[in-house]
């Protein structure tokens, strides 16, 4: 049996060797398996960290850009942000050298004025002085807008607290400015507890106000008041009456900045009047037209149709919380003209 296997051996394939060349060679493949296994995998380890180290030096650039990027576009958005103020400095420098130009204009077309004597007492003249009627013109521009039995105008009453008094009553302001403040509160404790906050030491004189129409000084009594308390408002705010006047003349705001409010200015016109420094009802009003009016033709031809003449006045009238004036004189106008 042995003889047979190492003959078989000797002649493998046809090739006379001896079998310990068989194991050579089997050896020999073996250990080419096992160098193709350790240093080829060594290699693939290679190459994948290759791999990630160019990945990661890819992405470290491609953040250093989009920095970059944010960086410039920042830049770019700062630039136009200043672009946008120097034109608008520049439009308010053309606009003030208008007016001076037209001002200094009119100064040098107007003639000289030639100081006149006037005499010491008019009545020696016959002459009477018309300032009470102007006065009394102006006092009653809100004359007609509310009902008498309307105490809602009075800083501290409401719907509720209107009833009330109606209830109470009381059925016109004259009455309401006879009543005493004590009174009144012993009607609002009878009415219930919800009223218990209410403070009427003020509603007399402010109801003897209207009653008397003396509205302007009804308005800047109110900005001294809060609630019906006196001399806790701040002077400044709108006070009560001013707010109700004006929706019910149709005003749909009483801030001094909305310069909307004005005929013939819309959204877009009030943008370029704010962006040519003229903001508020005040500053309008004491804007020149021919001002105004630059401002527009600088904006472009759109605003070719827009003519000016009356925005002062409007304004004018709404700082001063003519609302009634302001109401009629637009009535007669369209577009502001």
């Amino acid at each position: 049996m042995n003889y047979i296997f190492l003959h078989d051996v000797n002649d493998l394939f046809g090739i006379e060797c001896g079998w310990w060349y068989l194991w050579s060679f089997l050896a020999f493949c073996l250990g080419a398996l096992f160098h193709w296994l350790l240093w080829g995998s060594r290699g693939k380890v290679v190459d994948t960290t290759k791999i990630e180290a160019d990945r990661d030096r890819y992405h470290a650039s491609a953040t250093k850009w989009e920095k970059d990027y944010q960086s410039l576009k920042y830049q770019l958005e700062e630039s136009q942000k200043a672009e946008a103020d120097l034109r608008a400095s520049l439009q308010r420098c053309e606009a003030d050298k208008q007016s001076m130009k037209f001002a200094a204009e009119s100064a040098a077309a107007a003639p000289p004025v030639i100081p006149v004597p006037v005499p010491a007492s008019t009545e020696t003249m016959g002459i009477v002085s018309d300032a009470g009627a102007g006065a009394d013109a102006e006092g009653d521009i809100y004359a007609g807008l509310f009902k008498e039995d309307n105490f809602q105008i009075v800083e501290g009453i409401g719907p509720k607290v209107n009833q009330v008094l109606i209830n109470a009553g009381y059925k016109t302001w004259r009455e309401l400015s006879k009543a005493d403040a004590k009174d009144l509160q012993g009607h609002l404790d009878a009415a219930g507890k919800r009223f218990g906050l209410c403070d009427p030491t003020t509603w007399p004189h402010q109801a003897g106000l209207a009653a008397d129409s003396n509205w302007d000084e009804l308005i800047r009594y109110q900005k001294f008041t809060d609630g019906g308390r006196e001399n806790v408002g701040s002077g400044q705010s709108d006070s009560k009456f001013e707010k109700l006047a004006a929706k019910k003349l149709g005003f749909s705001s009483n801030n001094p900045n909305d310069l909307k409010v004005v005929e013939g200015i819309g959204p877009k016109i009030e943008g370029l009047l704010k962006a040519g420094g003229i903001n508020t009802w005040s500053e309008l009003a004491a804007a020149d037209v021919s001002r105004i009016q630059t401002i527009l033709d600088e904006a472009g031809p759109r605003y070719k149709l827009a003519i000016p003449r009356t925005w002062p006045q409007q304004a004018d009238l709404a700082a001063k919380g003519e609302w009634k004036a302001l109401k009629t004189l637009q009535d007669d106008l369209r577009g502001g003209n």
